[in-house]
């Protein structure tokens, strides 16, 4: 199956579109805000032109079907407000679900709309049967977004990946086909 790398997905407030070299400055400005970075596995580039073999990859990897990065606007005004991905696991219809969102966009409900739509895309579109998603422990309001969408605890990570030399702890979160179709923004 090929998804155009022009397919969109909309919510109530929001357009999520494949990513382009326009979105560059947006995601470099987001990466200096102190901390912004502290729950990923990327440190912050000093230079905006270090985000292009980061872009050329997921271009990529939409091309080949193992992961697709889309940015998040919102529709009035378009205004840039993240990043989204799904990506496809090694276990079989499972597939993984990351996000950030611009530190002046955060805390106004985006990223919930978002993460529905990337949700139904990838149950409807890519036919997974589980989707998963890890958080850092302290990242309460990605859990939040997480626990909206109808995603599950299913356990602890004290290693999750290393940051500055330190373990983060992480907690992985999912969902099934099941789930999704019996929670209330599902199916």
């Amino acid at each position: 199956m090929h998804i155009p790398t022009s397919h969109t997905l909309t919510t109530p407030r929001c357009r999520l579109r494949s990513i382009t070299e326009e979105d560059i400055p947006h995601v470099f400005r987001a990466s200096q805000f102190p901390g912004f970075t502290d729950g990923m596995l990327w440190e912050p580039p000093a230079r905006e032109e270090e985000l292009r073999e980061y872009h050329e990859l997921n271009l990529r990897a939409w091309e080949d079907g193992s992961a697709y990065c889309f940015t998040i606007e919102a529709q009035d005004p378009i205004l840039f407000i993240g990043r989204i991905i799904i990506r496809k696991q090694k276990e079989e219809s499972t597939w993984d679900l990351g996000f950030w969102t611009h530190p002046e966009q955060q805390g106004k409900g985006y990223m919930t709309e978002a993460c529905q739509a990337v949700l139904h895309f990838g149950f409807e579109a890519l036919h997974a049967d589980t989707i998963l998603a890890c958080h850092a422990l302290w990242n309460r309001a990605s859990e939040a977004v997480l626990k909206k969408n109808g995603m599950v605890f299913l356990r602890h990570i004290p290693k999750g990946f290393k940051k500055k030399g330190e373990w983060v702890e992480e907690n992985l979160l999912g969902l099934n086909r099941e789930q999704w179709n019996s929670h209330p923004q599902g199916g």
